[in-house]
Parts: structure tokens; C-alpha cells; sequence
């Protein structure tokens, strides 16, 4: 399932244009929020850093009145945090961090969002 919507992410990025993308300038070190354009209960977040392919960043659930966190690596635990159910919020932004994230509407229908291209903010 992981490969199969990473190649479905490959195709959908590379194919749309620059114009879909929002710019989000932050200021190294600080903490910063993005938030997807789906007002949703369940979603999926990823990094684009081309020319790598698209990086899973962490899967929220909805079940109840909580939100459960499932990070496709244990790495970006202490780098990437829920806002609420569609936002995902960076902790002290490295260059590193810096690129292009989107969300994934998760549930019966995937919905891929235009892009949040985070840039240095100088």
C-alpha cells in the first residue's frame, strides 16, 4: 500500500505546475504550522524535496473525540506534531525542513492537496 501511493504521489506531483503551490516563508528556528487545505478527520502528510521522491511524513486517525498520530518514522516524532486533525505543525525549522508538503485526505476517497512550499524566510 506505502509504494502504491508513493508512486501514485510521484505521478500527481511531477505533473502539476508550480502556480498550484502556496509559498510559506518561516524563520530558522521557530516553530511553524501548515495547514491543509481539507477540513478533515483523517489525514496524511508528506514532504517533496525534488529531485528525491515524495518522504511520509505521518498518518493521523480520527476515533472519537482524539486524534491518533501513526509517523512513518520514528525520527520525525520529536520534528512533527498534530495542530489538530489537518494541520501539522514543525518544531525548530531546519533547512532541511525546507520544501514542498502536502496532505492527503485520507478515507474512501483520497483527495491530494495543492502543495505549501516552505522557504527561508531572509
Amino acid at each position: 500500500m506505502k509504494t502504491l501511493l508513493l508512486s501514485l504521489l510521484c505521478l500527481f506531483v511531477w505533473n502539476q505546475t508550480t502556480e498550484a503551490l502556496t509559498d510559506q516563508q518561516v524563520v530558522l528556528g521557530q516553530n511553524v504550522t501548515l495547514a491543509c487545505e481539507f477540513k478533515c478527520n483523517a489525514a496524511i502528510w508528506f514532504l517533496l524535496k525534488l529531485p528525491a521522491r515524495p518522504m511520509m511524513i505521518l498518518r493521523t486517525f480520527a476515533s472519537n473525540d482524539d486524534t491518533e498520530t501513526d509517523y512513518y518514522n520514528e525520527k520525525f516524532r520529536n520534528k512533527y506534531f498534530v495542530g489538530n486533525r489537518s494541520e501539522i505543525v514543525i518544531n525548530n525549522v531546519t533547512d532541511d525542513d525546507l520544501g514542498i508538503y502536502f496532505c492527503i485526505k485520507a478515507g474512501f476517497a483520497l483527495k491530494i492537496s495543492d502543495g505549501i512550499r516552505l522557504k527561508h524566510h531572509w
